[in-house]
């Protein structure tokens, strides 16, 4: 018997009713929390539990592998009493618990509440908030005159969120006796989703993908997940948005869907009342609870639900697939639509585009290399544990002594926290290798044609700076040509008009135009073997000259005629 169906705040999860109320609780932006326990033939769910709920929750006894647990928490810090009851329990050290419960800032303390929420992944702060910290900043500097500065310990000006905003592949792992954690940074893409772009105006889309410089275009949220030894999983979730829960505009409750869509899908996969859409699209069915109709052919178990559970929540694959698996993803069509305007009129203010881009795909690679180092460690945590399974002496400890007895292995095996089940082994391995074969290797491509355009792009420059060289030479040419080939014509034209008195009545009109033919065909001959001296001295690749280009024509029909005749 599942232990939250004793409490009054939970109902059957497996009711449509239920699940529609539940499911419209988990996609409000007001809900704070929500709670699933689960097995193998009961579902039960609540949602915004207070800490005294919690906490009674929590001391429902369980017997080991009975049911899951899923305990889902939005903003974290306006729910510091939950997040305790939670790190108590399961003996979180103090650090993690004041991490996870930490403000965002103290900005939100002393600057006055604005009917216009913003977007944590903005690059600016208001005008009033600004104005708010330097007073503060002033009122500081004039309580602390009288404290030399040399007795003020240093202050640090860093806080977690302000850490996880500037540096945006930090990530987190941590271990215990009880649990696994880990912290990472997630990104929705809104520009990649069809629903969430159908809803907005021009303006609004350009609104909502307003982000911090040299960042990719998206939503970022920070995550924790845990997985602890009693089959509980805890999903923390940052608040999105500046101020408190609930209020949603417009603009907002659409972006949030696109945030919580992943949690969403694994929400629906837990009810028996989501059984028949499962099998309607099967890519969206993941095995987390067994004995559902779509999951009766399946190995699973209800002890490996919990490891499913924290596996398929960080397994976001949608929006790595909308990032950059997909082959209309954004980067691909904005590196597509520079190289056709660089064909078109290469420019040099196209370069400082494919550096922007440069920066935001550099940003997303070092994301993709930081989910893959959390698989790294956790399939590394989870090889001495499965090696136990088998031979106890394969267990070392940290001076090499093997652990013959089984005690021993057990009280070293535990050190380590709560092990995943072989089925989500096996997820996590085949999720490292999509990572790598799909979203760096993507990147990567992505990198590689960067560079390659930014080459691309001095060189038509090249090009077409040698092109307009190439006419400007020709047309000076020309007008050279013209000049020297009525030069002679025009001293012979002198000599005719000079007033000599041996050569009065010598000349005639005749003479005059056979001379003139004379001349002009000598010089047209000459102007003819010049050209193609000059043609061949050049070369062809960029300037090829009138007289040349005749020369080949006439030669290539003289070939022409012969080959006929050989024929």
């Amino acid at each position: 018997m599942i232990g939250a169906s004793s409490l009054p705040e939970f109902d059957d999860f497996d009711d449509g009713k239920v699940y529609e109320r539940c499911h419209k609780a988990a996609a409000r932006g007001d809900t704070r929390n929500f709670v699933i326990e689960f097995d193998s033939t009961k579902a039960y769910a609540a949602h915004n539990l207070n800490d005294a709920s919690v906490k009674q929750l929590l001391q429902l006894e369980r017997a080991k592998h009975s049911s899951a647990r899923w305990i889902n928490i939005w903003a974290p810090e306006q729910q510091k009493e939950v997040v305790s009851a939670l790190a108590e329990h399961y003996n979180f050290s103090p650090r993690l618990r004041g991490i996870m419960s930490s403000d965002h800032s103290t900005i939100a303390q002393v600057a006055p509440a604005t009917p216009h929420r913003r977007v944590l992944s903005r690059g600016k702060k208001p005008d009033m908030e600004r104005k708010s910290v330097e007073s503060q900043s002033l009122d500081l500097e004039k309580d602390g005159m009288a404290v030399p500065t040399s007795l003020r310990p240093p202050m640090l000006d860093l806080s977690h969120y302000r850490l996880v905003e500037e540096v945006w592949h930090y990530c987190s792992i941590d271990w215990s006796n009880k649990y696994l954690c880990i912290g990472y940074n997630s990104l929705s893409d809104t520009r990649a989703d069809s629903e969430y772009r159908s809803t907005q105006t021009y303006e609004d889309d350009s609104e909502s993908t307003e982000h911090v410089k040299d960042k990719p275009k998206g939503i970022r949220t920070w995550t924790w997940l845990v997985l602890c030894d009693d089959g509980t999983v805890i999903s923390i979730y940052e608040n999105p948005f500046l101020g408190p829960l609930g209020g949603m505009t417009g603009n907002e409750q659409p972006l949030l869907n696109v945030i919580r869509r992943n949690l969403l899908n694994v929400f629906m996969q837990l009810s028996e009342v989501n059984d028949g859409r499962r099998k309607t699209n099967p890519i969206n069915t993941l095995d987390i609870r067994p004995s559902l109709g779509s999951n009766q052919s399946s190995d699973i178990t209800i002890a490996d639900s919990p490891s499913l559970l924290f596996y398929y929540l960080f397994d976001d694959w949608y929006t790595s697939y909308a990032l950059v698996a997909k082959s209309e993803h954004q980067y691909a069509m904005e590196l597509e639509k520079l190289r056709e305007n660089m064909f078109t009129k290469p420019q040099v203010p196209l370069i400082q585009r494919l550096h922007q881009y440069g920066r935001e795909l550099a940003v997303l690679k070092r994301m993709y290399q930081s989910y893959a180092l959390i698989i790294e460690r956790i399939l590394d945590r989870q090889k001495p544990l499965h090696s136990s399974t088998g031979d106890p002496s394969s267990v070392r400890d940290n001076h090499g002594e093997a652990l013959i007895s089984e005690g021993q292995v057990t009280s070293k095996i535990q050190t380590f926290g709560a092990p995943l089940s072989s089925a989500a082994t096996v997820r996590f391995e085949r999720l490292r290798d999509r990572i790598n074969l799909y979203a760096l290797s993507e990147i990567q491509e992505c990198l590689d044609e960067k560079d390659s355009l930014v080459f691309l792009n001095f060189n038509l420059i090249t090009l077409k700076e040698s092109q307009a060289v190439e006419r400007l030479t020709r047309i000076t040419i020309l007008l050279a040509k013209v000049t020297i080939l009525f030069m002679p014509v025009s001293l012979m034209t002198a000599y005719f008009s000079t007033q000599l008195s041996d050569l009065a009545n010598l000349y005639t009109i005749k003479t005059y135009w056979i001379c003139f033919v004379v001349i002009m065909s000598l010089s047209f001959v000459g102007l003819a073997l010049f050209g193609v001296a000059s043609g061949t001295l050049e070369g062809k690749p960029i300037y090829r000259s009138f007289t040349q280009t005749m020369v080949d024509a006439g030669r290539g029909k003289w070939k022409a005629r012969r080959e006929r005749k050989d024929r």
